[in-house]
């Protein structure tokens, strides 16, 4: 088994491969130039009114590309955490995940590389330290002059309630403390625009749940304006271990599965219907993952009802201190790997359509021949947009699919093959929207069929 979440013992790849080059098939390839959403949303965010995704304050759908990036407020100066956001910005990621207070993963946790703490004693009994704050405080508005919203783990629990987190601490702490130390954050960041708040981390909050629901009480009587989910164990949603929970906005997906699609739209299908996300899945150098599974854990999680993916890179997580988990410490030479700028031609993608309209094919009437076998790592999942703009399918591996237009707009359709290793696009023809059509990628590998209504007048997808 391919084990390569943060909690578990993971064995370093480096992947010595780029995937790139031209589409060749009649229609011409076209790379796209994917733009950066530094100024694409206003925060804080609020709940779409289809529940099926998030909004900025002008009402514009929120796509999640995020990164793996847990011990961003430990291990990384000011200059440091600049530059890494900066790069970020410029590949379209919009959101990363961190943790607030970190107890094992730095130089001399809990305290950051400046030797600061987060606590003037033991965690959770007794005083924040304004100091560690600071630091914290800078790095959260770099991120929002950079367009990017933080996932803030308040508590991260830990696998197994081991010392990877703060369990055990919690569990020392009296329900009053950890009331306390919520009303602390939740005071501290009530006015910060670009957060959402999860809660938990790693495991099965159960044991600690009055504790943990103490956190959450005592952010909640200080902050209003922002939205919440949670983190829990391997194959758990957000929803899972907190039932009927009013303070729960939004749903997660987090595993390591190789047909994921499974998760998301069992996640959408929750009751009652809340967005849904994927939280945390495989990452890009630990265990084996190839490029081509990343990117289906992306394409897979928005053509399944998604609306993002955060994505992770070992040894980027870590920024340096990644202990058992990532043989390299080198964080820099990875912020343009492959599985990096696949991300940027994933955002570019979902950004040039409406992303946010995608209806998952789920009864197979959009694309009727070809998908494969529901539960195999090789499923093509399709969506077609409500509004009749466009049909996507994503295609692990390459074979002739068959698509039918009838969900579009208009009595013409335009279709494209769209290479998801480097951006390309290139234009396979137009055709009549009434009649089925089969198609086959130019190439082998991994691609995604992009079909849209001649009516909706987008550019090449990506641009």
């Amino acid at each position: 088994m391919i084990i390569t979440l943060r909690r578990l013992n993971m064995q370093t790849l480096l992947i010595a491969f780029v995937l790139s080059g031209l589409l060749m098939s009649c229609g011409g390839g076209k790379e796209s130039t994917p733009p950066t959403p530094a100024t694409l949303y206003s925060y804080p965010l609020t709940m779409a009114s289809t529940s099926r995704h998030l909004q900025d304050q002008n009402g514009k759908p929120f796509l999640l590309v995020g990164d793996a990036a847990w011990n961003l407020f430990v291990n990384l100066s000011k200059s440091d955490a600049d530059f890494y956001l900066e790069n970020r910005k410029q590949l379209g990621f919009t959101g990363v995940i961190v943790s607030l207070i970190e107890p094992l993963l730095a130089a001399n946790a809990p305290q950051n590389l400046h030797g600061v703490a987060p606590f003037t004693g033991q965690a959770f009994t007794t005083t924040p330290n304004d100091a560690y704050f600071a630091h914290v405080d800078y790095i959260i508005k770099s991120a929002a002059a950079k367009g990017i919203i933080i996932l803030l783990f308040p508590v991260y629990l830990g696998a197994n309630c081991g010392s990877q987190g703060w369990c055990a601490e919690v569990e020392a702490a009296t329900i009053s403390d950890m009331r306390g130390w919520g009303q602390y954050v939740g005071n501290r960041y009530k006015d910060t625009d670009n957060i959402i708040w999860v809660i938990g981390g790693d495991m099965d909050p159960s044991p600690v749940r009055e504790k943990v629901q103490a956190v959450v009480d005592g952010i909640r009587s200080a902050d209003s304006r922002h939205l919440f989910t949670a983190h829990n164990d391997v194959d758990q949603m957000a929803v899972t271990p907190w039932p009927g929970a009013a303070w729960l906005n939004v749903n997660t997906v987090y595993t390591a599965s190789f047909t994921l699609y499974e998760s998301i739209l069992a996640a959408r299908s929750n009751f009652p219907s809340k967005p849904v996300f994927l939280l945390e899945s495989r990452y890009e150098n630990a265990g084996l993952p190839t490029p081509k599974e990343l990117r289906a854990q992306s394409y897979w999680t928005l053509l399944s009802g998604g609306f993002g993916h955060v994505f992770g890179n070992c040894p980027l997580w870590g920024f340096g201190f990644a202990g058992q988990f990532c043989a390299s410490t080198d964080w820099k030479a990875e912020l343009n790997s492959v599985g990096s700028l696949n991300m940027q031609h994933f955002q570019a993608l979902f950004h040039s359509r409406h992303w946010h309209s995608l209806v998952p094919d789920t009864s197979h009437t959009v694309l009727t021949a070809g998908y494969g076998t529901f539960g195999d790592p090789d499923y093509a999942q399709a969506a077609c947009a409500a509004d009749g703009s466009s049909i996507l399918a994503y295609l692990p591996s390459s074979r002739p699919i068959t698509v039918t237009g009838a969900c579009l707009q208009g009595d013409m359709m335009i279709a494209w093959w769209y290479d998801p290793s480097n951006g390309a696009a290139t234009q396979i023809g137009t055709f009549p929207s009434t009649m089925p059509q089969t198609f086959s990628p130019p190439t082998s590998g991994d691609w995604v069929l992009v079909v849209d209504s001649s009516v909706a007048s987008f550019p090449a997808p990506g641009m």
